[in-house]
């Protein structure tokens, strides 16, 4: 497994980031969306990158009153499946745990098996199921729910 740092997003992410957003998501964030959350105090965004500082993927959150959303996890294609999804996911839960959050929540399209094991592996669970909550292709959205 290749060695995996994460850190705080910041400006000099917002580029790259913005990218991978379109590379992963038929509705990506742009990068005015993404700079725009290094200002908001509720947002918890972190980077994964390699040993050299190149950026493999990034995950965002908002938490208010205690409850925690999960916006996106995002990796590049080429450093899936090589621990950079788990230690973003390791971070962020840490973080809601330390921080005394209730629960983390997320939807993910059922169609994405491998995320949706990812997310079981840290102990989410299905809570239910938005309809038609994706498009391109259209697609529900199961809520996977980490009660802390």
């Amino acid at each position: 497994m290749e060695q995996v740092k994460v850190c705080a997003m910041t400006a000099e992410h917002i580029s790259e980031l913005a990218r991978l957003e379109k590379l992963c998501f038929s509705e990506p964030w742009s990068e005015a969306g993404l700079a725009a959350e290094l200002e908001n105090e509720n947002a918890f965004f972190r980077v994964a990158r390699d040993a050299h500082g190149n950026v493999l993927g990034y995950v965002g959150m908002h938490c208010v009153a205690g409850e925690c959303y999960i916006d996106n996890v995002a990796v590049f294609p080429d450093a899936r499946r090589k621990g950079a999804a788990s230690a973003l996911l390791n971070d962020l839960v840490d973080w809601a745990r330390q921080n005394s959050c209730a629960f983390v929540t997320l939807e993910v399209r059922p169609s994405n098996s491998g995320a949706i094991a990812l997310y079981q592996k840290f102990g989410f669970e299905e809570v239910g199921r938005r309809k038609r909550f994706y498009r391109d292709p259209d697609e529900d959205g199961l809520i996977l729910t980490l009660n802390l």
